[in-house]
């Protein structure tokens, strides 16, 4: 009898001993199999982007609707900037002053973007709100997507019309537009043409001459074919679910221009900072500078829920959506601003004097790169806001003119007349 209890006894351990060793085993599995993350950020956000495909997949024909003209390639949470991270190189000393000449050549890091991927993924930290909502795909208007560069590095401008492929339905977009303003760089020339030719929907305009950022757009504006207008930096990355609402709220009302909440992709590592606040309005100075401020309290009481658009007196004018046919009703761009600069201030007056509106709409997002310094100069500045001044701000002009004396000697013979039905300030 105690024979037996020792042998009954000697199997339980063995067995234990085994269910331990499988045990073991499978753990090693699964850590090998599904080894631990380096953020669990990047975890949740993958997660996030499984959930939101299976979404689109559940969604039957809505969901199809849905898929973006280019599908992004996975993600490499190894690569560098992946999901937006800051990307920080190891350099030698010869490897440091190619970078700095990068820097002293663009104003941007760009031997730092040509190593992060050109179909990088960005975390979406929008409210859950705007994660959440649902479009009716086939009520949107289009879109043509309008890009004006000059000399503009190669990594920054792909990644721009990589985002926007692969961040925009196709059902949406009609073209993107891409005007190229006169360039010299070489790589700008054939190498460009042939990489844009095995893009869909992308198509290349070339001016004959320097144009400036207003007279590029225009001209990328009379080749569009979309009913909305969207136009873009050339060092813009879009965040998914960008387009959407900007659209939506234009087809609500074909007089708003829409403003995506700018985020920051820093010049020198590329991280992408995303404002998951309450974004800023634009504003201005009596100099007619633009300038961020807080949304007013009033504005806050007005509106409904945090995802209703922001109504805002000016727009930064890098960004923004607006109806084509309204567009025109205003008289476009002022043709005679110069280079860049004041036209975001001469168009934001204008709207808001011509029975439009002009706002910011938090659930769509884009990053922008916004250099070290200026990329090339705006000698015409003080002469496009006397324009503006002129024209949108009747008595109020003098005090433009008391912060900014110089500006009482550029002549403004030829500004621009205003419509019939505006109204000054």
């Amino acid at each position: 009898m105690r024979g037996r209890c020792s042998r009954k006894l000697g199997l339980l351990a063995k067995a234990g001993f085994l269910l331990w060793l499988l045990w073991l085993g499978y753990l090693l599995l699964e850590r090998v199999s599904f080894p631990m993350s380096s953020s669990t950020d990047e975890d949740e956000e993958e997660s996030n982007l499984q959930a939101r495909q299976l979404a689109i997949e559940e969604s039957g024909i809505d969901g199809l609707l849905a898929k973006p003209v280019v599908i992004k390639p996975l993600a490499d949470d190894n690569a560098p900037g992946e999901w937006g991270r800051a990307t920080h190189l190891n350099l030698s000393p010869e490897e440091k002053k190619h970078e700095e000449e990068t820097v002293e050549r663009y104003a941007i890091n760009i031997y730092v973007s040509d190593k992060i991927s050109l179909h990088r993924h960005i975390k979406d930290h929008r409210m859950n709100e705007c994660r959440t909502k649902r479009f009716n795909y086939r009520h949107l208007p289009t879109t043509s997507v309008i890009i004006a560069f000059y000399n503009e590095a190669w990594s920054t401008l792909l990644r721009t019309i990589h985002s926007v492929l692969e961040s925009t339905p196709a059902i949406l977009l009609k073209e993107i537009i891409l005007i190229d303003d006169f360039s010299d760089r070489a790589y700008l020339k054939s190498q460009l043409a042939e990489y844009i030719s095995n893009l869909e929907r992308v198509r290349l305009i070339r001016t004959n001459k320097r144009e400036g950022l207003v007279r590029a757009r225009l001209i990328g504006a009379t080749y569009a074919t979309g009913d909305v207008l969207t136009f873009l930096d050339c060092h813009c990355e879009c965040v998914p679910g960008w387009i959407e609402p900007l659209l939506e709220r234009i087809a609500e009302n074909a007089s708003t221009i829409v403003c995506p909440v700018i985020d920051t992709i820093d010049w020198n590592t590329f991280e992408f900072y995303m404002q998951t606040d309450e974004p800023m309005i634009g504003g201005f100075d009596w100099r007619l500078t633009f300038q961020w401020h807080s949304v007013p309290e009033a504005e806050r009481e007005r509106r409904k829920s945090r995802i209703e658009p922001i109504r805002s007196p000016t727009m930064a004018g890098g960004l923004f959506a607006v109806s084509k046919a309204f567009f025109e009703y205003l008289g476009t761009y002022d043709m005679g601003m110069e280079v860049w600069g004041g036209e975001n201030l001469e168009l934001s007056f204008r709207v808001w004097q011509c029975g439009g509106s002009l706002e910011i709409h938090p659930c769509s997002h884009v990053g922008h790169v916004f250099p070290k310094k200026a990329p090339y100069a705006r000698p015409n500045f003080l002469q496009n806001t006397v324009r503006a001044a002129e024209v949108w701000m009747g008595s109020y002009k003098q005090h433009f003119y008391n912060r900014n004396p110089p500006a009482r000697k550029v002549g403004h013979s030829k500004t621009k007349k205003k419509k019939r039905n505006c109204k000054y300030l």
